[in-house]
């Protein structure tokens, strides 16, 4: 067939099928319907028990967050004085994200439409690494901001959506827990062997010398290998561990 006769807002119109394929090619795609998908990542999990909650500024009332002293100062602006805060920036609304540390601040300002996270500054901790850290007992809050709260024209708080999260544990060891001993009739050549769950991870001594003994340790794989340089009667050693953005606390004993 050379030939195609077609019929558009009523005008016949003959097209040469040789000489007009990607006239052809244009109209199907003009005529084809467009779909999007949606993107993933606007995707939100909220969280199991979220709480939503109106919280005013210390002029009005000074609603602190769960069971945090976090509340709204007269500035505006979120504030614990045994908490910390990171700002997350605008999301779609509450989820469950792991604990963030970057730009952890005391004071963050309250913005409808922005994510934080509270947490209490005795659970967190800095390695020699510079990176910080959340006691795998502890638990955080994840805070979304819904809308100001205005009276009489004046903001006078916020209407908040939060959701209390436990540390990640990686399985990490319990926090506290006795992870061997070594022995003090055979320091020389004994050593003490910590198994971890993955080789990403910092290890920093609670106490690697006293006057009593001395440790040497070191990382290998996904091991920490102790071993006592020195002694001189019995004690106790203690190791922080941190996997990502958890951390635990282990000791050993020298008998």
């Amino acid at each position: 067939m050379e030939e195609l006769i077609t019929v558009f807002m009523g005008k016949t119109t003959r097209i040469n099928m040789k000489t007009n394929y990607f006239f052809l090619l244009s109209l199907l795609f003009f005529f084809t319907p467009i779909f999007t998908s949606c993107n993933d990542e606007d995707d939100i999990t909220e969280p199991a028990g979220a709480i939503n909650i109106n919280m005013m500024n210390e002029d009005f009332g000074k609603t602190e967050l769960g069971n945090s002293d976090v509340y709204i100062d007269n500035a505006y602006n979120f504030y614990g004085p045994s908490c910390s805060i990171t700002s997350l920036g605008k999301k779609k609304g509450l989820d469950n994200s792991n604990p963030l540390f970057n730009g952890l601040a005391t004071k963050v300002a309250v913005e409808p439409g922005n994510a934080y996270q509270f947490f209490r500054d005795a659970a967190v901790r800095e390695f020699p690494s510079g990176k910080l850290a959340l006691h795998i007992k502890a638990d955080y809050y994840n805070v979304y901001v819904l809308s100001h709260i205005i009276q009489d024209d004046v903001i006078v708080g916020a209407n908040v959506k939060f959701a209390l999260e436990k540390a990640p544990r990686y399985d990490l060891p319990e926090y506290d827990s006795n992870i061997g001993h070594i022995l003090s009739t055979d320091f020389n050549t004994h050593k003490l062997t910590i198994t971890l769950p993955s080789s990403d991870f910092e290890v920093e001594p609670a106490f690697a010398s006293s006057k009593y003994y001395t440790l040497d340790y070191k990382k290998e794989d996904n091991k920490i290998i102790v071993k006592l340089i020195n002694y001189k009667e019995s004690d106790v050693f203690g190791f922080y561990i941190r996997i990502k953005e958890s951390y635990t606390y282990v000791y050993g004993k020298i008998i």
